[in-house]
């Protein structure tokens, strides 16, 4: 995720200095009162929470675990799934090198994106099973199940551990080119996003 706009901390200081100021009036309140104005408080701030997630920009990638070269790239907006982005970032990916495995983490699980990665486009796929439905015996579908067996030891284990290497990616993005977008709409924050993975990569490729 990436912040919607350019936010100054020393203003979101003294906010917080504030509320504990008004917190602490509160209390010289009767009982009573004090839990009706922090059960009204907590659903404003949930509801103004609500509201900024749904305008942040979020940026999905498929990246190549050695040289932190992004392969494909989805721009989006809010936090909603990640499942839907599996198929389409790895066939963007394929198109520009060959892959045997892709790596996710478990907001990429579903039985239908194994399906897709293993027979349609012949790349293993190692995602954790731990979201969705799961049965009284463990997850469901066949590949979800393997993964489960596969992933608690051994090779795969080793393996998926390089995942983390698109934390990394996500991290060197946001120090070379700050992690708020600065266009206003949010056509403008998703051209923002790509143009920074297109920056992304030509830094690397200069330094190689």
């Amino acid at each position: 995720m990436f912040e919607s706009r350019h936010v100054s901390r020393h203003f979101e200081k003294r906010c917080k200095q504030s509320q504990r100021q008004a917190l602490k009036k509160l209390r010289r309140a009767d009982a009573k009162q004090l839990r009706a104005l922090k059960k009204a408080a907590k659903i404003a701030a949930n509801r103004r929470r609500a509201s900024v997630v749904k305008r942040l920009p979020k940026l999905s990638l498929a990246i190549h675990a050695a040289s932190h070269l992004i392969l494909a790239a989805r721009a989006s907006t809010g936090t909603g799934a990640d499942h839907p982005h599996f198929v389409p970032l790895l066939g963007r990916a394929r198109t520009r090198m060959s892959l045997s495995v892709a790596l996710a983490d478990a907001g990429y699980d579903s039985e239908a994106n194994h399906r897709s990665a293993r027979k349609v486009m012949g790349v293993r796929s190692l995602i954790p099973a731990t979201s969705g439905r799961t049965g009284a015996d463990g997850p469901t579908g066949h590949y979800r199940r393997l993964m489960r067996r596969r992933l608690k030891a051994g090779a795969d284990k080793m393996r998926f551990g390089q995942r983390w290497q698109v934390e990394t990616v996500n991290s060197m993005i946001k120090r070379n080119m700050g992690s708020a977008c600065r266009s206003r709409t949010p056509r403008g924050r998703k051209r923002d996003m790509l143009l920074r993975a297109i920056t992304h990569n030509l830094m690397i490729v200069a330094n190689l």
